[in-house]
């Protein structure tokens, strides 16, 4: 067993100190990102809400921006990044990796984070975080020179493992989506070296900036078990939504690919106007990650059918638009959304839950990973008391995600990331 454990370890000292770097890098830079978009979002929203109208101006040219420097110098920095780490440990091509994670591409989605929040953007910023995690830790193998592809791959999963964790202070979700998502087709093995290296950023994350909820502090709430049946069609419903968001997505997504810069420009303007609409409409409520929002009705404020199908609408067109942001947070606040409406049908239970209950099920319904919906959610609401219900609902939404598109999201995103760096 001795033996075992150690063959899936690295052998020389130095990479352990390159280890411990690349996870202080991490905590730092990633801290940094989070907080700049944080700025960003909050100067786009106090903008706006005095002056809606210009969203209309402000909205598209950031796009327009954003969409073109992305698509012809900074390719590999678009969408969420999570495909990327994906396509890299699916490619056995050390060129397709380099291309995809760097630090380079960290420094270029920090970059265009900070100005897609900037011009309000309906985006998140865990997908950016893990990919610059995945970037930091793969690129100090420049230093440390691993050979091993179980290595290799383990340590861009460490890497966005890393970026989970820094984003979120969610340590069990952060290693539940190495292994669901990014290390789906890693051996077993790499999750020693993983797990290790994981709490170690969470310890280095805890003594850099503390050790507060992404969200707010419920663990005073709790169910009954006796009535988590009635949970059920909420978890439908949010699988049914998420699954054609999904579908939906990766559909327009194929639909919008081209390569003149005339169209490029034209569908980038149209889909930021699109975007700037719903701004206008919502006083700039719908533009950055939606935490505020989701905040706010974890406090019980009901934000209105209105926000959700505007969240809804408006994630799924920057999504299309292929500019750098995040999918995490902004289905989060959807799915707070669609529980903060549905809270009135079940008066037995508090509407805080409610609102937990659909936050999982809609997660788990878009990227279709039950565990790491169940726990990030968890996590960030300090309700790990809540898992049974949790996972029953994650699992339900997953179920009914999947007959509507069988192929999770991100997956099918780096199926196309593989096409493309094998031209």
């Amino acid at each position: 067993m001795k033996r075992f454990v150690l063959h899936q370890l690295p052998n020389e000292p130095k990479t352990y100190l390159s280890l411990l770097l690349a996870s202080l890098a991490s905590v730092v830079v990633i801290t940094f990102f989070l907080q700049t978009s944080d700025y960003a979002q909050h100067l786009f929203k106090s903008i706006v809400a005095d002056k809606p109208y210009l969203s209309l101006l402000i909205t598209p040219i950031v796009f327009v921006l954003i969409v073109y420097i992305a698509k012809y110098f900074c390719h590999y920095v678009q969408g969420s990044g999570i495909p990327q780490l994906i396509a890299a440990t699916d490619s056995r091509n050390k060129n397709i990796r380099s291309r995809l994670l760097s630090f380079r591409v960290a420094l270029g989605k920090i970059t265009f984070i900070f100005l897609g929040m900037l011009g309000g953007a309906p985006i998140g910023i865990e997908g950016p975080s893990i990919h610059i995690g995945g970037s930091i830790f793969y690129g100090f193998n420049r230093f440390i020179k691993l050979k091993r592809k179980l290595l290799i791959h383990g340590l861009i999963a460490i890497g966005g493992s890393a970026g989970l964790i820094v984003a979120f202070n969610a340590p069990i979700a952060g290693f539940l989506f190495a292994y669901e998502e990014i290390g789906r087709n890693l051996k077993k093995q790499a999750l020693i070296l993983i797990a290790i290296v994981s709490g170690i950023v969470y310890l280095f994350a805890t003594l850099y900036r503390g050790n507060e909820t992404y969200l707010s502090d419920m663990s005073n709430y709790s169910i009954d078990l006796l009535l988590i049946w009635q949970l059920v069609p909420l978890a439908i419903l949010a699988g049914f939504l998420g699954g054609i968001f999904s579908k939906a997505t990766l559909y327009l997504v194929n639909k919008f690919i081209t390569h003149t810069k005339f169209r490029v420009i034209t569908i980038a303007l149209v889909l930021g106007f699109i975007v700037a609409i719903f701004n206008y409409l919502s006083a700039g409520q719908i533009a950055g990650s939606g935490r505020e929002e989701v905040l706010l009705m974890l406090n019980a404020e009901k934000l209105g059918l209105d926000f959700v199908a505007m969240k809804y609408f408006a994630t799924l067109t920057s999504l299309t638009s292929t500019i750098p942001g995040g999918l995490f947070m902004p289905s989060i606040s959807i799915g707070a959304g669609i529980g903060s409406e549905a809270a009135s049908f079940y008066p037995q239970i508090d509407v805080q839950i409610i609102i937990i209950m659909a936050m999982i099920a809609y997660l788990s319904a878009v990227i279709r990973a039950p565990l790491t919906s169940v726990f990030v959610i968890l996590e960030m609401t300090a309700t790990l008391n809540l898992l049974i219900p949790g996972l029953m609902v994650a699992f339900v939404a997953n179920f009914v995600s999947k007959q509507i598109f069988a192929q999770p999201i991100y997956e099918a995103l780096a199926d196309n990331y593989l096409k493309l760096t094998e031209r």
